[in-house]
């Protein structure tokens, strides 16, 4: 034979003696800002890469986290966001700096930040790739909610990120501050510069608006940001809400679709719903705005750099318009839209509460047109409907995966054709 037979005392020991295996990165459970401190410290010499923070409230006291390892996750340990809460105070300048890629951030609250409560920058050594912000709660941002910066020397760039399923507000408390500190309207949602190939998914952006200044955006990608999808939001009571470009800092391609964007009685200032400026083909196809500010247009396409967009099957109770020299391919919009169409304008909730002639079944196909506002399938009836909303008689309450909220399908009340 080739090979000589193990004795059984020679394989009793083999099977008993404990298998080599390499060292991996575990858990690490932290219940105080110092031991969170310390954790994400402790990642650059070979600690724990996965964080959990234990339920309670933080007071960060001026003490931010840096983030410069690369597969790093900091989460909530029970995974419900509201049990823990990271409070700047407006003395920690930013809570969360993100400079490595695969890091996620999830499932907690993040407040009163001086500046940025999540910044994810590049650095001069290279790309920051796939950032994960996943169901965070951002309360009164000093300035942007979550900014993504390329290098100083615009060498380096922040790429293939998504924000999904997160709330982020600004309430009085917060405005107050911003227009004191700034003495401007100098705050706003997502804002970022140089970005690729981000998506900006099932969030509601809220409360960016002050009485003397016009706010930022909502969504802003811009300064040659690229291939951009804006999906599924909700964006209640922002003065301007979802923008690609700006001036002449241009976007390129990026698709914004299936949004929910509403504006009640005018603070003050008040802008478009969806700007394009410089935008160079730009998707904009089933999103619904209901305004009730003075601001005549719902969705404008600026600039003769503002060119190759596709701009089709919106719903809107405001014009759609070029300015200074934009153009686009513009089909089956209807701007007449009228409060009663809808389930609750006041709070942002643009759900069809019927069928409706020149609507529902009136949409054109689009490519990548697969599903709504609800992630329920188009066509639901006959044909697609134009809007956010593919109107069905169940309307699915919208939960982020893996969250345990006991959410269950609300039902049309057939009695009165109308949605609960």
């Amino acid at each position: 034979m080739c090979c000589s037979l193990l004795s059984r005392s020679s394989l009793l020991l083999l099977l008993l003696t404990p298998l080599s295996v390499s060292p991996a990165h575990a858990d690490v459970v932290v219940s105080s800002v110092a031991g969170l401190v310390s954790a994400v410290n402790n990642t650059q010499s070979g600690g724990d890469r996965t964080i959990l923070i234990a339920d309670g409230t933080y007071f960060l006291n001026g003490e931010y986290l840096r983030i410069v390892v690369d597969n790093v996750t900091v989460r909530s340990q029970s995974g419900n966001r509201g049990n823990v809460i990271l409070d700047g105070n407006y003395q920690t300048t930013e809570i969360f700096q993100i400079v490595a890629s695969n890091v996620t951030i999830e499932n907690m609250t993040l407040k009163r930040a001086y500046d940025h409560p999540i910044h994810v920058m590049a650095s001069s050594s290279g790309n920051v790739e796939n950032t994960l912000i996943s169901n965070v709660h951002i309360i009164d941002p000093g300035q942007q909610a979550i900014k993504i910066n390329p290098n100083a020397n615009r060498t380096h760039f922040v790429n293939n990120g998504r924000v999904a399923w997160c709330l982020i507000e600004l309430t009085a408390a917060g405005r107050a501050f911003v227009w004191d500190r700034n003495g401007s309207c100098y705050t706003g949602g997502v804002d970022a510069h140089q970005a690729a190939n981000w998506v900006v998914e099932d969030n509601e952006i809220r409360g960016f608006w002050c009485s003397n200044g016009l706010s930022e955006h909502g969504v802003h990608f811009w300064s040659d940001s690229s291939n951009t999808v804006v999906q599924r939001n909700q964006i209640v009571d922002c003065d301007r809400g979802i923008g690609f470009g700006l001036g002449s800092s241009a976007h390129w391609g990026g698709i914004v679709r299936n949004n929910m964007i509403t504006h009640g009685p005018n603070h003050g200032q008040s802008d478009v719903g969806i700007g394009l400026e410089s935008a160079d083909g730009a998707q904009v196809y089933n999103n619904t705005i209901y305004h009730e500010h003075p601001y005549p247009n719902a969705i404008e396409y600026r600039f003769a750099d503002s060119r190759n967009l596709t701009i089709v099957n919106n719903l809107t109770n405001r014009a759609i318009t070029s300015r200074e020299g934009g153009t686009a391919l513009l089909a089956n919009n209807v701007s007449s839209a009228v409060s009663s169409w809808f389930t609750d304008t006041l709070n942002g909730d643009l759900h069809l509460r019927s069928e409706i002639i020149g609507v529902t079944g009136a949409a054109g196909t689009v490519a990548g047109l697969v599903d709504d506002f609800d992630q329920q399938s188009r066509p639901q009836g006959a044909g697609l409907d134009i809007g956010a909303d593919e109107y069905s008689l169940i309307v699915p309450v919208k939960v982020p995966p893996g969250q345990n909220s006991g959410a269950k399908l609300s039902w049309l009340l057939l009695l009165t054709g109308e949605k609960p």
